[in-house]
C-alpha cells in the first residue's frame, strides 16, 4: 500500500539550550494552557497558570515536515500530577505548534477529559489583532457550519478553523496536525478563541503519561495556511493516495432498496454494449440486496447470489461494487441475539437502537467496534465481499458509539482502529469508499475515497454544495473526494427518486461533480429510452476532472461562489471556473477576480461558456456572470490571448473544457496536430482561435465531422466517432483566407 510522501518527520535534538527568553515567550502565548481530569470523584485542572513549574525550560532544535523548529519544553507539577508542554516555533513558517502531556504520578486512576491547549484574546501575545472582531471571518473546515465573524459566532466546531480578515487580507488557521489520537474543537464564543483536545475521559492509570494532539497556529496567507495544515495531517496520518479517480453506476437513487438482480443485469448489459459511452467502470449495488442487516448475502431478489453477480460484472470488463453498513445489525439477527455484549450501549447500559424506517423496517442495533467478538464479525463482513469477487466497497452508517470495551481509547483512536480492521480485511487492492458526510481524520490512510457531503437527492443539491465545495481542500491530499452521484438531466420520466426544480441547478451540480475529480458516478435507469437520449451527459463527466480544483472564495466569503482550476499546458494555459449564485430565492451577479483565481492579470482572455458552447466575450482582470437565476451558475473557460498563434478556446467534449480530453496541440507551419485522450463525449466541438482559415485534415480513431467559421477569427471543429480506451488524434490545415 503506497502512502503519501510529502515530507519527513524527524526529531533531531541538539544540546539543550536553557533560555529565559523562551520561557517568557511561551508564558506570553500559552499561559492559559491546561488539562482537566477526574480523580477521587471530582474534577481538577493543572497547567501553566495553575501549577508550579518544575525545573527549567529546555529548548532544542527539531525537524518537522515543514523544516526546522525551535522546540521549547516545560514541566509543571502539583500533588503528583504533571503537565508537560511542548511548543515548536517553526523557522521557515510563521507558525507554532503546541502539544501537551498529562503525567499521572499518583497511585490513583484518573479520567482525562480534555487539554485546553490555548486561548486567544485580542492580541494573542501580539501575534494577531482581534480588536475588530467584526472584520474576522471564521470558516470551519471539517464540518458544515456557515462562516461567521468572530463578533457574531458563538459556538464550538470540529477540529479546525480558518480565520480571515476581510479588511486586511490577513489570515491564520488553528487545527490538529497529529498524531491521530484525539479529536479537537475550536471554540469561538464571546469574541474569544480556544483550542481544545477532547480526550473522552480515557483512563490514565498510575505511572502513565497521556499525550494530546499537536495543534498548529499558522498565520501565513490563507491558501498557504490550508496547504500546510492539510499536508501536515496527511503525513502524520499516512494518507493513502495510490488510487486513481473512478467512475461508474450506483443503484441507490435508481431503485433504492427495491433493487434486484434483473435490473442490475439490464444495466450491465447496457454498459457492456456501449463502451464508448460508459467505459468500463464501477457497477455498484447499494442497499436492498442483503437478506437482513448483518447478513450481507443475497436475498431472494438476487437468485444467482452475490458472487455470481460480481463474476458477471468482471466478465463485462467492469469492477463489481457493493454497499455495506457493517456496524448495523437487524435486531432479529441470530448473532445479535447470541452476543448482546457485543452491541453498542450508552453510559446507562441501554442498547443503541435505530427506529424502523421505510428502508429498514425492523430498525437496527449497532455493533461495538471495540468488542473482540464484534471485531471478528466485522472483519468477516469485509473479507466475504473480497472473497465473492468485489473490488469496490462503500461503507455507510459509521456511528461508533461512545462506550468502549477498552477505556483507554478515545473516539478517534476507536475509529482509526475500526478502519485499520476494514483495510486489513479488504486487502490493499480493494477500493474503499467511506460515506462520511463530513471529513474525519479517522479514515485517513485506510480508504481510497470519502463522501464529503450529504446524499445528493435531485431536489437538494444546494444543501450538498455547501459541504462539497468547502471540503475540496482534502481531495488528493487525504483521499479522493466523492461528491455523491450526479444525474443525466434535471428531470427524466423513468427516474423514480424525483427531479431537480430547475435546469440551472442541475447544471451547477453536474459541473461540480465533475470538478470534484474523485468519483464520477451516476444513478439512473440507463437502460430506459428517455435516459438513453441524454447519455452524452454522462460522457462529458467521465472521468472526473484531473486538475487540482479549488474554491477561490473559501475563507474570504461565506458564499461558495467561485470554484474551478487553472491548467498549465505547453500549448497554452487556461482556467475553468463555475460561477455559482448561492442565493436560493433571487437572481444575482457573480464576479471572478482574476488575480485571486490565479488567472493572468492585465491580459485579454476569451470567455467560453460550456453549456452555450460559444465564446461569449472577452475579459481582463475580472469577469461577471450576469443575472444568474437562484442556485444556477455560468460554467466558463478563460483563455489568454497574448499572440496571433492558433489556440483552443473551449471544448464541449468534457466538462474540463480541454483539460481532460486534449493531451497535446502542436502548430507547425500551416498544420495543427491535436492529440486526444479517450475522456469525454463521442461527438462534440472544439472552438479554435485562428487568424488563418482552418480546414479538416486527417483523423485517427475519430472523425472530423465539420469545420465551421464562426467569424471574428473563431472556428468550430466538430469531432465524432471517438472511441473509448483508444488513442485519438486529428490534424487541421491553416489556409490564407
Amino acid at each position: 500500500m503506497k502512502k503519501i510522501k510529502l515530507g519527513l518527520i524527524l526529531v533531531l535534538s541538539l544540546a539543550p539550550i536553557f533560555s529565559s527568553f523562551a520561557q517568557q515567550e511561551i508564558q506570553k502565548l500559552f499561559r492559559s494552557s491546561t488539562c482537566v481530569f477526574d480523580v477521587d470523584g471530582g474534577s481538577r485542572r493543572i497547567g501553566m497558570a495553575h501549577t508550579p513549574q518544575a525545573g527549567t525550560t529546555e529548548v532544542t532544535i527539531v525537524d518537522t515536515p515543514f523544516g526546522k523548529a525551535e522546540q521549547t519544553k516545560s514541566y509543571y507539577e502539583k500533588d503528583n500530577f504533571g503537565y508537560e508542554l511542548h511548543v515548536r516555533k517553526l523557522q521557515d513558517l510563521d507558525a507554532y505548534t503546541i502539544q501537551a502531556f498529562f503525567h499521572n504520578k499518583s497511585n490513583k486512576d484518573t479520567k482525562l477529559r480534555a487539554f485546553d491547549l490555548f486561548s486567544m484574546d485580542e492580541s494573542f501575545g501580539g501575534q494577531v489583532d482581534l480588536s475588530k472582531p467584526e472584520d474576522w471571518l471564521v470558516t470551519p473546515l471539517m464540518e458544515h457550519h456557515h462562516a461567521e465573524t468572530v463578533a457574531k459566532m458563538d459556538k464550538r466546531f470540529k477540529e479546525v478553523g480558518l480565520f480571515y480578515n476581510t479588511t486586511t487580507d490577513k489570515s491564520f488557521l488553528l487545527g490538529p496536525t497529529g498524531p491521530g489520537d484525539a479529536h479537537c474543537n475550536i471554540h469561538v464564543t464571546r469574541q474569544k478563541i480556544r483550542a481544545i483536545v477532547r480526550m473522552d475521559e480515557v483512563l490514565v492509570e498510575p505511572g502513565e503519561v497521556r499525550r494530546s494532539e499537536e495543534m498548529i497556529f499558522i498565520k501565513e496567507d490563507k491558501d498557504k495556511n490550508i496547504d500546510v495544515w492539510t499536508k501536515w495531517v496527511a503525513i502524520t496520518h499516512n494518507a493513502k493516495l495510490d488510487r486513481d479517480p473512478v467512475y461508474g453506476w450506483c443503484s441507490w437513487y435508481d431503485r433504492t432498496t427495491k433493487i434486484d438482480e434483473e435490473h442490475v443485469m439490464n444495466v450491465l448489459k447496457t454498459i457492456e454494449e456501449n463502451p464508448n459511452t460508459f467505459g468500463k467502470g464501477i457497477v455498484q449495488i447499494d442497499d436492498g440486496y442483503q437478506k437482513m442487516d448483518g447478513d450481507w448475502s443475497a436475498n431472494e431478489k438476487f437468485p444467482s447470489g452475490m458472487a455470481e453477480v460480481a463474476k458477471k460484472v468482471r466478465a463485462a470488463g467492469g469492477t463489481p461494487g457493493v454497499w455495506f453498513a457493517p456496524l448495523m445489525i437487524n435486531p432479529e439477527h441470530p448473532w445479535a441475539k447470541a452476543n448482546p455484549d457485543a452491541l453498542q450501549k450508552n453510559a446507562k447500559g441501554i442498547e443503541s437502537f435505530m427506529n424502523p424506517n421505510p428502508f429498514h423496517p425492523a430498525g437496527a442495533k449497532w455493533l461495538n467496534p471495540t468488542n473482540e467478538k464484534a471485531k471478528d464479525f466485522l472483519f468477516n463482513i469485509i473479507k466475504d465481499a473480497r472473497d465473492r469477487g468485489y473490488g469496490y466497497i462503500k461503507i455507510d452508517f459509521n456511528g461508533i458509539g461512545a462506550v468502549y470495551d477498552n477505556p483507554k481509547l478515545t473516539r478517534l483512536q476507536t475509529f482509526r482502529e475500526l478502519y485499520t480492521l476494514y483495510r486489513k480485511a479488504a486487502g490493499d487492492d480493494m477500493y474503499i469508499l467511506s460515506c462520511l458526510g463530513q471529513p474525519t481524520r479517522g479514515v485517513i490512510g485506510f480508504i481510497d475515497a470519502a463522501r464529503v457531503g450529504p446524499d445528493s437527492h435531485p431536489a437538494h443539491f444546494s444543501h450538498c454544495l455547501e459541504s462539497v465545495l468547502r471540503f475540496q481542500i482534502f481531495h488528493k491530499v487525504w483521499w479522493n473526494n466523492d461528491a455523491d452521484v450526479s444525474y443525466l438531466d434535471y428531470k427524466l420520466p423513468s427516474r423514480k427518486v424525483g427531479h431537480t426544480p430547475q435546469q440551472g441547478m442541475w447544471h451547477t451540480w453536474h459541473n461540480t461533480v465533475a470538478l470534484t475529480g474523485g468519483t464520477a458516478m451516476i444513478s439512473e435507469p440507463i437502460d430506459k429510452d428517455d435516459v438513453k437520449a441524454v447519455w452524452r451527459n454522462y460522457e462529458i463527466m467521465r472521468p472526473g476532472v484531473i486538475e487540482e480544483t479549488k474554491l477561490v472564495t473559501l475563507g474570504e466569503s461565506a458564499d461558495n461562489t467561485v470554484f474551478g482550476f487553472n491548467a498549465q499546458r505547453e500549448f497554452g494555459n487556461f482556467g475553468v471556473y463555475n460561477l455559482y449564485n448561492v442565493d436560493k430565492e433571487k437572481s444575482n451577479d457573480v464576479t471572478i477576480d482574476f488575480a485571486k483565481a490565479g488567472l493572468p492579470t492585465d491580459t485579454k482572455c476569451a470567455v467560453y461558456d460550456f453549456w452555450k458552447n460559444e465564446v461569449v466575450g472577452y475579459a481582463t482582470n475580472t469577469y461577471t456572470a450576469k443575472d444568474l437565476y437562484s442556485n444556477s451558475s455560468q460554467f466558463v473557460r478563460f483563455t489568454p490571448i497574448t499572440d496571433d498563434k492558433p489556440k483552443v478556446l473551449g471544448s464541449n467534449l468534457h466538462l474540463s473544457m480541454g483539460a481532460n480530453e486534449i493531451k497535446n496541440l502542436v502548430v507547425k507551419g500551416n498544420n495543427i496536430k491535436v492529440e486526444m485522450t479517450d475522456a469525454g463525449a463521442q461527438e462534440g466541438d472544439i472552438i479554435f482561435y485562428s487568424k488563418k482559415g482552418i480546414q479538416a485534415g486527417n483523423a485517427k480513431n475519430c472523425a472530423i465531422k465539420n469545420v465551421e467559421s464562426l467569424g471574428d477569427n473563431l472556428w468550430k471543429v466538430t469531432l465524432s466517432e471517438r472511441k473509448w480506451d483508444t488513442k485519438q488524434s486529428f490534424s487541421l490545415k491553416l489556409v490564407v483566407m
